[in-house]
């Protein structure tokens, strides 16, 4: 499975880029976010893992803890800015897309943390722990706490 994984992953790279600007700026974004999270001693999992709930962006580790990085990118901050782009259908999506790529790994991690790397007119904000996870996720390895079913 994770030879499969690994294969659809090199087939996804050979895609050409997006011509829309707005995914330029996007993959752009998300460059800077890596190189921002690096800096901060963070190390790269995986990148673009799209599965039929949608796509997470990075995914990182710091230390034991496996980060869910969503980054936002707007020009300006009209309409509540890149941080309002993330309601909660956004959030759903995100935490349905973990979950079925962490059922594909062959351990689970010990902890699990949603950030968000906002870009808004040319500054970037990291926001650690940004996402809580929702009532209904029944997983035991969120934010190191162990969660019933």
């Amino acid at each position: 499975m994770c030879l499969l994984k690994s294969a659809l992953r090199g087939l996804a790279r050979l895609r050409p880029a997006p011509a829309d600007p707005r995914h330029r700026d996007g993959r752009r974004a998300e460059r800077e976010a890596l190189r921002l999270l690096r800096a901060q001693g963070l190390a790269l999992v995986a990148r673009n893992v799209r599965n039929r709930w949608g796509e997470l962006d990075l995914i990182m580790r710091d230390g034991p803890v496996l980060v869910v990085v969503e980054v936002r990118w707007r020009a300006g901050t009209a309409a509540g800015g890149a941080a309002a782009s993330i309601g909660p259908a956004k959030q759903a999506r995100l935490w349905r897309c973990t979950q079925c790529w962490l059922a594909g790994l062959p351990w689970p991690p010990p902890a699990v943390r949603f950030d968000v790397v906002l870009f808004e007119a040319g500054r970037a904000r990291w926001l650690r722990d940004a996402l809580p996870p929702p009532v209904h996720i029944a997983s035991q390895h969120l934010h190191g706490r162990r969660r019933s079913r």
